[in-house]
């Protein structure tokens, strides 16, 4: 992109992850999904594609060697300083896909630093992507929608189609962890589950995983879409 010529307020950054994702995927499954549809989407919105921040919030995972985490206010400030450094030459919009459920922090981050920018009549939004934005539609595709939490059927799938070489054989648990998720806030996943995946890997497809991503960013536009639909309603009342 020619930077100083092409009229481009819109960067899309995506947030992967580097953690374990039990034996038959890689600790790079969340970045390289992460990538793909962050891709794609800057793609649809004529946006600057930015680099993905895969090293993220992965503390839940930290008793698997390969695993390598920020803390989470390390990755908060992570993203105010990329969203500032943009705002400084001209950027007005921040578009992030989240690929790693446990980057919890980028919600409270986003709505604070749009409220900051407001305040200091700076022209910068950020909007997050969180890796569930199709889950109200995800059973059009998949069969399990509950408790598919982590190198499951949507990940395996999406990992099928993008790199099936680095999918390796599935090892079967005798039955699924069916612990509340928040009990990551108390336990390692590794010690919640058998094999350090937290679903149904077995029913995963790589034609799945193909209508997976076309899913994630159709949804993905229709709620930036959204904002903006909401954003003239509001300004019309003022």
């Amino acid at each position: 992109m020619d930077f100083q010529t092409k009229e481009c307020f819109t960067a899309v950054l995506p947030v992967g992850a580097i953690e374990q994702h039990g034996s038959h995927l890689p600790v790079g499954t969340d970045a390289i999904i992460a990538e793909e549809i962050a891709s794609r989407l800057a793609e649809r919105l004529d946006a600057y594609l930015l680099p993905c921040v895969s090293i993220s919030s992965s503390i839940e995972h930290r008793e698997s060697k390969g695993t390598v985490y920020l803390k989470a206010d390390t990755l908060a400030l992570v993203i105010r300083d990329i969203a500032e450094s943009l705002r400084y030459t001209g950027f007005k919009r921040l578009v992030l896909f989240s690929g790693h459920g446990g980057n919890w922090i980028l919600k409270p981050t986003i709505r604070q630093l749009n409220r900051d920018f407001r305040e200091r009549g700076e022209e910068m939004e950020l909007i997050l992507i969180p890796s569930t934005i199709a889950l109200n539609r995800l059973h059009e595709i998949a069969k399990h929608v509950q408790g598919d939490l982590h190198a499951g059927e949507k990940e395996t799938s999406l990992m099928l189609y993008l790199c099936p070489e680095h999918v390796k054989d599935i090892i079967p648990e005798e039955e699924p962890t069916a612990v509340p998720q928040d009990f990551m806030d108390y336990f390692d996943v590794t010690e919640m589950t058998a094999d350090g995946y937290w679903g149904f890997p077995q029913e995963a497809t790589a034609d799945k995983g193909r209508r997976l991503l076309d899913l994630t960013v159709d949804c993905a536009v229709d709620f930036l879409d959204k904002i903006e639909s909401e954003r003239k309603r509001i300004t019309a009342k003022r």
